[in-house]
């Protein structure tokens, strides 16, 4: 009597190699006259994907500035919000990266606008050239 003994399985098969994560810009660190910096930051948005976000900051102090990003839910829709006068210092979460992306001349900004003068507000309509040519951009 001969016994059968089956095949061995298929080998495993790799896994995917996720698709390479392309370098960042290279941005000088010195701003030419006048100019703002405009950021990507990732916040991790575990056990989700990654929320990124675009983020100018006040010449004068690197964490206090806009953040410029798509808020809401896949139930109820997204739109556009500029979280203005936010203190990354302050945020909850705090952002898990900070991509500096190009140095923009300042015609496109008003600084004060931006900042809300100074005073914390989640706003919906853009307030300077920058935020405005967003506006132009399909969100999906």
């Amino acid at each position: 009597m001969t016994t059968h003994i089956p095949p061995p399985p298929p080998p495993p098969q790799a896994a995917p190699i996720p698709s390479p994560t392309p370098p960042p810009p290279t941005v000088s660190p010195t701003a030419p006259p006048g100019a703002f910096l405009v950021e990507l930051i990732i916040f991790n948005g575990a056990p989700f994907k990654d929320h990124w976000a675009y983020w100018v900051h006040s010449p004068d102090s690197p964490n206090l500035g806009v953040q410029v990003h798509a808020a809401g839910d896949v139930y109820n829709g997204f739109k556009r919000e500029a979280r203005r006068s936010l203190d990354l210092r302050s945020t909850t979460p705090a952002p898990t990266k900070r991509i500096p992306l190009q140095w923009v001349e300042g015609r496109f900004f008003d600084e004060r606008a931006m900042l809300n003068a100074g005073s914390f507000c989640d706003h919906y309509a853009p307030v300077t050239h920058f935020e405005i040519a967003g506006e132009d951009v399909e969100c999906g």
